[in-house]
């Protein structure tokens, strides 16, 4: 009886659909999918290579040439199928993380892993003069030589060693793929025993087959890998990669790329085109500089807008460089997708790991909060413009939220804000500050983004309603020459069903009239849960309280959305004023103001810096003008005498 290939068929077949869905998926990035795929390409060579020398396939008439046909085709066998275990221990390295920590630490180790497959190689041209290893007999008999249990030896070797790697990285692996990679041995180890006992049953390739279908569904988890959005590898991914990067020291190079108006642009577009949106721009961070050798990137979706370009190898430096620059100037472009022209509000950030971070728990809390904290007019180097002070600073805002709460470490500040029709200061807006025992003073453009997502904004946010409320109380307003005081709300707060009930009952305890408050909430609040918010604001509204839209024009909401809110103060955003010696965008600043004063608006200019800005927006006829030219935001005893020196 000749020898059986029907399992390498079968494995051949497996191995194909296995490639092809690899590609399909784009699953052929990244250091972990390229050792995979050679380790698969390995196979497929041993298999086809193995199923060749069959008799059943070998229709040459002539003997002796039929037989050196054999002989060529299965050294290319034992040349292949020897190399799966030094592939398949690499594989484990990537896996792992530790390849490139081991061949560091250890050169050594890379002898004792290519030696033997060396031997073989030596051992196998041996061969095909002196038919030691294996031969073919006249009839086409497979017979094995003398030599054939040396072959086994090095693949019983190489499972051994895969089985000490496995045990001495076991910190660096998940429980789950550790406990997988070792019991997917025995059963490439059974194969082995079944095919040297039984050499005409080819059923080692087939078993080999197996483990990469195990590692792929268990290990890899194409499904789990990649966002099904966007196409880009998923936070669960991203998550693994850089956990794996962070345990063995491996130093890598980021790119995060917030689209920080993304809500709104769902909005907007709607589900089916907001995806096709975050479809294109993951295609457009895919399109990078060539890769090079020892050179590896990947594009990854982690959620609400935030994207990470992650590159790893000795070209990684000069790669990020250049591939935040070309995303910076993609994304201040107009965007176009599904027939609209879209403006991408972004910020594009840079940072080496370890480097400038060194922990999973610290990279989360700085990609979360990241765009709060820096300029979006820029490609933002981490290390340039962040103190490792500072930096620890922002991690621990939770921590710092918290002790401020319970230590009462937060105190109101008072910004002036003067009239330009009645040419003094009329009111003013309050601002919360934090002054921490450690660390000093807390930006609010630290905390305040932190707070909301925590929770604790809502706490933060009675205290500074109810000091409001306080400071209205204890002072006669018409004395200090004030019609009201500004109070900011943010969305969250704007959010809270019992907001209308918490003020009304806050003014009442206090015995001040609703007209000494006004309320400030930004243009992007609304994208939150419009109606919500809206509703909230009416119900305030009735009680006689007014709102300021405050940022105008910052945010994504068109005209009617604005006109749905009884606003009776428009604040335009300081870029208003950074940008206001530009002889296009003052047409545009014209235009705006007389738009708004138009539709019975009053106008508030924040910003202001210098005598020619506060000249030129006071002769655009604005009514307001907030900044440090006329005042800082001072605390109250000083706002209180500052005020006092201005009768």
């Amino acid at each position: 009886m000749g020898r059986i290939p029907y399992f390498d068929f079968a494995a051949f077949t497996i191995l194909t659909i296995l490639l092809f869905s690899l590609f399909f998926r784009k699953m052929h990035r990244g250091r972990i999918n390229t050792t995979f795929i050679a380790l698969l390409l390995v196979l497929m060579i041993s298999t086809v290579a193995d199923a060749l020398s069959t008799s059943e396939l070998i229709h040459i008439t002539d003997p002796a040439l039929r037989n050196n046909y054999r002989m060529w085709i299965s050294t290319v066998y034992f040349i292949f199928r020897i190399l799966i275990g030094p592939v398949y221990i690499i594989f484990i390295g990537h896996l792992s993380g530790t390849w490139h920590k081991i061949l560091k630490k250890h050169p050594a180790n890379l002898v004792a892993l290519l030696l033997p497959y060396l031997v073989c190689g030596v051992l196998l041209v041996y061969n095909l003069f002196s038919k030691s290893i294996f031969r073919y007999e006249a009839d086409g008999t497979y017979v094995r030589g003398p030599l054939i249990s040396i072959f086994y030896i090095i693949g019983v070797y190489y499972m051994l060693l895969s089985v000490v790697y496995l045990f001495v990285i076991r910190k660096y692996m998940d429980r789950e793929k550790l406990i997988t990679l070792f019991t997917i041995l025995p059963l490439t180890g059974i194969a082995m025993l079944v095919q040297y006992f039984n050499p005409d049953f080819l059923l080692e390739m087939f078993a080999y087959t197996i483990v990469t279908m195990l590692i792929n569904t268990i290990i890899l988890r194409p499904e789990e890998t990649f966002d099904p959005v966007t196409g880009a590898k998923s936070f669960r991914s991203f998550s693994n990669d850089i956990r794996k990067y962070f345990r063995s020291e491996v130093p890598v190079d980021l790119i995060f790329i917030r689209i920080k108006n993304s809500t709104a642009l769902l909005a907007i577009l709607g589900n089916e085109k907001h995806q096709i949106l975050q479809r294109e721009i993951a295609e457009e961070l895919r399109k990078s500089v060539p890769a090079k050798r020892n050179f590896f990137h990947d594009v990854y979706y982690l959620y609400n807008g935030l994207y990470a370009v992650l590159a790893d190898g000795k070209t990684r430096g000069e790669f990020i460089e250049k591939e935040s620059l070309r995303i910076y100037d993609f994304l201040k472009k107009p965007f176009h997708s599904s027939h609209l022209d879209l403006d991408l509000d972004a910020s594009v950030c840079t940072l080496k790991c370890p480097d400038d971070i060194d922990n999973w728990e610290d990279l989360v809390s700085f990609a979360h909060s990241f765009h709060y904290n820096t300029p979006d007019d820029q490609v933002v180097v981490l290390s340039k413009i962040v103190p490792e002070k500072q930096f620890q600073m922002k991690n621990n805002i939770n921590e710092i939220i918290s002790q401020g709460i319970i230590h009462h470490s937060f105190v109101m500040y008072y910004q002036p804000i003067y009239s330009t029709r009645e040419q003094r200061f009329t009111c003013a807006e309050a601002l919360i500050r934090l002054f921490d025992e450690k660390n000093g003073m807390v930006s609010p453009g630290i905390f305040i983004p932190s707070a909301e997502k925590s929770g604790a904004i809502h706490t933060i946010g009675d205290f500074v309603v109810q000091d409001v409320c306080r400071f209205i109380s204890d002072h006669n307003m018409k004395d200090l020459g004030l019609s009201y005081i500004e109070i900011n709300l943010s969305a969250v707060q704007c959010m809270r069903n019992s907001i209308v009930t918490k003020v009304n009952s806050l003014l009442k305890d206090y015995h001040i009239s609703p007209a000494y408050v006004n309320f400030e909430i930004t243009e992007t609040a609304s994208d939150f849960v419009h109606d919500t918010v809206k509703a909230n604001v009416m119900a305030m509204h009735t009680y006689g309280l007014e709102f300021a839209l405050d940022d105008y024009g910052t945010g994504y909401s068109n005209l009617q959305r604005m006109l749905d809110f009884p606003f009776k103060l428009i604040k335009l955003d300081k870029r208003f004023v950074d940008e206001w010696e530009d002889p296009t965008m003052r047409t545009v600043i014209r235009n705006t103001i007389r738009m708004l004063k138009d539709i019975g608006k009053e106008i508030v200019v924040e910003g202001v810096e210098t005598e020619e800005e506060a000249k030129w927006f006071t002769e655009q006829n604005c009514d307001y003008i907030q900044g440090f030219y006329y005042a800082k935001p001072m605390p109250e005893k000083e706002f209180l005498e500052f005020l006092s020196k201005q009768k």
